[in-house]
């Protein structure tokens, strides 16, 4: 009795044995899968050469004593033109030159006798020193430098005579804008500037028996607002 039941028991044990081994056999191996790649977004850089274009508006305040009438009188008018700098970011400060020339028609129009006299600036061209900070795409910067314009008068008095005069000044600029990244290489700006010039005497050519009398030294101070779009080439 005891031998028959060993028996049995040897038999049961085989028969579980052969099937855990063919249960596992059946089961599917464990899929390992490789951890996701993480691929950060990459940081904006400021550095890099830049062109651009710009337009706005500007104030020319003439203050003199001249022949003409008023000690001051206020040119207004639109300018336009292009722009070359350079950045380069280090953390979150950025430096640069930048370079803008515009031609302008920022112009004050004042009866003489039977006509009229014009006196406007031509152009504006500044070369300044930038300092900016970086929030991402988002720069805050201010600028300092030099300035150069000139003066055109152009007058006739309605009876055959006129007069004309041309000035080249010098000076120095201060600014402050914001400048936002469209796209990685294009970037639109709002600026204001600031430029300041020392005196000048004009120098009258007159024709028609037309005469100027008592001209002295004329300051000038002009005020921009303008905006613009850049286009920043990769750095090298």
């Amino acid at each position: 009795m005891r031998r028959t039941i060993a028996i049995w028991c040897a038999v049961a044990s085989v028969v579980f044995s052969f099937i855990s081994s063919s249960s596992a056999a059946d089961l599917s191996r464990p899929v390992y899968k490789a951890p996701a790649y993480y691929s950060p977004e990459p940081v904006f850089s400021w550095t890099g050469f830049y062109i651009g274009v710009n337009g706005g508006y500007g104030w020319s305040r003439f203050t003199g004593t001249g022949t003409f009438g008023a000690d001051s009188v206020t040119a207004k008018g639109w300018l336009g033109g292009a722009t070359v700098g350079y950045n380069y970011q280090m953390g979150r400060f950025v430096l640069g030159v930048e370079g803008d020339f515009d031609w302008a028609n920022v112009k004050y129009d004042t009866p003489l006798f039977a006509g009229t006299l014009t006196l406007k600036n031509d152009y504006f061209i500044t070369a300044a020193a930038r300092l900016g900070y970086a929030f991402d795409r988002t720069l805050l910067y201010g600028k300092v430098g030099a300035a150069w314009t000139r003066d055109k008068y152009d007058g006739n008095d309605g009876a055959g005579g006129t007069v004309t005069a041309t000035s080249n000044r010098t000076g120095w600029m201060l600014g402050a804008g914001v400048e936002y990244a469209i796209w990685q290489n294009l970037s639109a700006k709002l600026e204001y500037d600031y430029l300041m010039f020392s005196g000048v005497t004009p120098n009258f050519t007159t024709t028609g028996g037309l005469a100027v009398v008592g001209t002295s030294s004329v300051s000038l101070k002009t005020q921009i607002v303008k905006a613009g779009l850049n286009y920043r080439f990769n750095a090298f």
